[in-house]
């Protein structure tokens, strides 16, 4: 009987080849498909972690099961995502590791013509602090939150924008612990929007054609809202 390997993410299933299937990733590296029921393996493929130990965390499909995409994570302060052809089992692209944190899987368009996801840049205090501080206010003005990416399908292209915070001077979160892996997740991009959460939990919208710097919303001064 098959046994659950330790260190495994793994898909839901999807249909492939007239079959229900499923793609494992084991140790962070080795990505197989198999049978859903019998969990027999039908394909598979390595994907080698990174210098710095940048290794597969999550994975998951694109609505038809033609896609799949990874979220990658050091532990230290680097990310990566990769974007797999289902059938043949085989990795076309992606990002092995770049400095900084990714919150949550890139999320594909449901005619998976792009896939959108979003990654903080690394600090060494918090957002909203400069690099050499730690945990203290901001100095106030207009800071990097991060990006978010758009890759298109199936060619491959990369869009970077960059996502903006005005902040008011010495604002400081309420819960600097917390905050500071709060980055923009729960994307759901759609036909004419991408929806995204932001810190404190807010819901923002971004519609029309996507600028190069998106301005997301001012913080409160009191550290416990958005204005």
């Amino acid at each position: 009987m098959w046994k659950k390997p330790d260190y495994t993410c793994e898909t839901p299933a999807f249909l492939c080849e007239r079959m229900k299937q499923f793609v494992t990733v084991e140790d962070g590296q080795l990505v197989r498909r198999r049978i859903w029921d019998s969990k027999a393996i039908v394909d598979e493929t390595f994907c080698d972690g990174t210098r710095l130990g940048c290794a597969i965390e999550e994975i998951a499909a694109s609505p038809s099961g033609s896609w799949l995409v990874t979220r990658r994570s050091s532990g230290q302060g680097e990310w990566g995502y990769d974007v797999f052809r289902t059938s043949p089992l085989a990795r076309e692209a992606g990002t092995p590791e770049e400095y900084g944190y990714m919150f949550g899987l890139p999320t594909f368009t449901a005619d998976e013509t792009s896939l959108v996801g979003a990654f903080g840049e690394r600090w060494l205090g918090g957002w909203w602090v400069p690099d050499n501080e730690i945990r203290g206010p901001a100095r106030g003005g207009l800071i990097s939150f991060g990006f978010l990416f758009v890759h298109h399908l199936p060619g491959h292209q990369v869009e970077r924008h960059e996502l903006k915070i005005n902040l008011p001077k010495g604002w400081l979160p309420d819960d600097t612990e917390d905050a500071i892996w709060q980055g923009a997740n729960e994307i759901i991009p759609e036909i004419d929007r991408i929806r995204l959460i932001i810190y404190g939990g807010v819901n923002f919208e971004i519609t029309g054609p996507i600028p190069p710097a998106i301005l997301l919303p001012t913080p409160h001064t009191s550290g416990r809202r958005l204005l």
